[in-house]
């Protein structure tokens, strides 16, 4: 099928506007599928939390990675799963292949997502969809707090080498209730004939604080159950950066 027929639209563009070719895909367009279309549902973010104590003097700052038993890719496919199925489309769950989940750090934390797909990337997204005959997909992965991922939403006064998600607690003159943020980016990408674009980009550094949290005894040590609690609020966090992405999603039945 020539996936012209997807009318890949510029987003609030007049109706009469033709398929864009896939040299001239920005983000922030509107993919147009047919109903019954298969979208890939992949998932490249670690499932970790990187707490960051930010202190007055640097000396007294630290960085410590959790792993965490939520399942990212789990919640990502619940979180997609009920909105693609009501717009007539079929989510399918997909693992990364070798050659994208090696091409994480190009594709993602060393990327420039807010200008398209790099070229070296878009390839391994066509190859992996054309395998499973799948008409887009929608990724998730890393991001940095930087300026190549956040634009100017970055948080200047913390480390650019922040990734995925992570707390911040302080103290001090800095103290305040710890911060949950979602350094992640979330994608969608129109496959067709062999290409990929980029459709949308969902990024969202603006962070929210940690409801119902206590300090443990040891904050270098945060308990495992504690960290659980984080769980529906990263949930919530994906659901909102979801929520942007199918909005450039529209199904012609």
């Amino acid at each position: 099928m020539n996936r012209c027929t997807l009318m890949v639209l510029l987003a609030g563009a007049a109706s009469g506007n033709a398929c864009l070719p896939a040299a001239a895909a920005e983000p922030g367009i509107m993919l147009q599928l047919p109903a019954g279309a298969r979208v890939g549902v992949i998932n490249l973010l670690d499932g970790e939390v990187t707490h960051f104590h930010a202190a007055p003097h640097l000396e007294n700052s630290y960085l410590k990675t959790y792993p965490v038993g939520w399942g990212v890719g789990a919640m990502l496919l619940t979180t997609v799963r009920g909105p693609l199925t009501q717009r007539g489309l079929v989510a399918v769950p997909l693992a990364a292949s070798d050659a994208l989940a090696r091409a994480r750090e190009r594709c993602f934390l060393n990327a420039s997502l807010q200008k398209g797909l790099p070229k070296e990337c878009a390839p391994l997204y066509a190859q992996l969809a054309g395998t499973a005959h799948l008409d887009a997909l929608i990724v998730l992965g890393p991001g940095r707090n930087d300026a190549a991922h956040s634009g100017s939403a970055r948080r200047r006064e913390l480390p650019d080498y922040l990734r995925g998600w992570c707390v911040v607690t302080g103290e001090g003159a800095v103290a305040a209730p710890p911060q949950l943020l979602d350094l992640s980016e979330l994608l969608l990408i129109a496959v067709d004939s062999g290409s990929a674009r980029l459709a949308d980009r969902e990024f969202d550094a603006d962070g929210q604080p940690w409801t119902g949290y206590r300090a443990p005894p040891d904050l270098k040590a945060i308990p495992a159950a504690q960290l659980d609690q984080l769980q529906p609020l990263y949930a919530a966090m994906l659901q909102h950066q979801a929520d942007g992405l199918l909005q450039h999603l529209q199904v012609n039945h």
